[in-house]
């Protein structure tokens, strides 16, 4: 899976076990306390279940939309365990079984994941988190003579993900400005807790004999909670370095936006004179070392057929990468992409704003 750097994280898990209780009045309702957040680690795919956790824990299985792909790098939110939930047996004041023992089964709830997907160098790639759901679960019931306990169960909650588009820079008066991509939030959400309330049954006698006292104890569920998932705003700041030459950083990137006039005429992938100047400030910017990885795009306007704009967009950028390895960089450190029309940095709206999309785009790679 490709890799990047991104915005710093904030997640937090809680996770909230369930109990069984003695004996309560007739009349139970469910306890709800606050629960109690505590910061989490990423965790890695898929979760295996901690050490010390019931053997028949369900195994984390990662949701379709959270599998890794190319172009995106996928983190996988740390899944919320829900132990299993012993449901006692009801004995008799004779010592006698009536009802045999159960379980609720213990959970393993998916919190899903943040994906980040790729951008063109200059922008700040799309950023998701994904939905998430907190399922159900069911205290069975209790049918004895005279005692009667329908099961308890709880809601499937569900809470959608939030979406950040991706954002390119903008040019304006001949100059690339900073620009802003809004945070991402899944706010924090909770399963209510849910209880099988407790009943007495006293002893009962008749012309046939007596029915022994019970006590069937209360079974609770206690609610279970995701925290909020909250991914920070991205910025991009942009600075001139020569005429015509920005520098766009933010995110743990750095590009160098070298406009197609500058350095190409038009429909042309040969360099011209003047483009010495621009990629040797550039060059001397960056300062290449033995370990520097570069990633070269080039850029067009929607002025002809797609096919042409990203076949003359990979021309120009393979002719700037040539131009580096003449200059000292190894072939393997210099990697090169013609995205033709696809990543505008303004709409292609007049002859000015087509201008300013030819260019070409020198990105490190850290």
């Amino acid at each position: 899976m490709k890799t990047r750097s991104g915005t710093l994280q904030r997640a937090f898990v809680m996770t909230v076990t369930a109990c069984v209780l003695g004996a309560c009045s007739d009349a139970v309702s469910p306890q709800t306390d606050s629960p109690t957040t505590s910061p989490a680690t990423p965790s890695s795919t898929p979760t295996a279940p901690p050490s010390d956790a019931p053997a028949d824990l369900p195994t984390s299985v990662v949701a379709p939309e959270c599998e890794e792909a190319p172009g995106r790098t996928v983190e996988q939110l740390e899944d919320v365990t829900v132990p299993a939930t012993v449901v006692p047996a009801v004995v008799d004041a004779s010592g006698q079984e009536v009802a045999p023992a159960s379980e609720v089964p213990a959970q393993l709830v998916d919190a899903g994941c943040v994906i980040r997907y790729d951008a063109p160098g200059g922008c700040l790639g799309a950023v998701e988190v994904t939905a998430a759901t907190i399922p159900a679960a069911t205290i069975p019931g209790v049918e004895l003579t005279g005692v009667e306990l329908p099961a308890a169960t709880t809601d499937t909650v569900t809470q959608p993900g939030d979406y950040a588009p991706e954002v390119c820079q903008l040019e304006r008066d001949g100059r690339i400005e900073t620009v802003s991509r809004a945070g991402v939030v899944r706010e924090g959400f909770s399963r209510d807790g849910v209880a099988r309330p407790g009943r007495t049954r006293p002893e009962r006698c008749d012309d046939d004999g007596c029915t022994p006292a019970l006590e069937v104890p209360t079974v609770r569920l206690e609610p279970v909670r995701l925290p909020d998932v909250d991914i920070d705003p991205g910025r991009l700041e942009s600075r001139t370095i020569a005429r015509d030459v920005s520098v766009v950083s933010g995110e743990d990137r750095v590009s160098y936006v070298a406009p197609g006039a500058v350095l190409f005429e038009l429909e042309r992938a040969d360099l011209r004179p003047a483009a010495e100047e621009a990629l040797r400030t550039i060059l001397d910017t960056i300062v290449p070392t033995a370990d520097t990885r570069l990633l070269v795009e080039g850029h067009t306007d929607d002025l002809g057929s797609a096919s042409f704009g990203r076949r003359l967009s990979r021309q120009r950028a393979q002719t700037v990468a040539d131009w580096l390895v003449d200059r000292g960089l190894r072939r393997s450190q210099v990697t090169v992409a013609g995205l033709g029309e696809s990543a505008p940095a303004v709409p292609n709206t007049s002859e000015a704003n087509r201008a300013r999309n030819r260019r070409v785009v020198i990105t490190v790679l850290r």
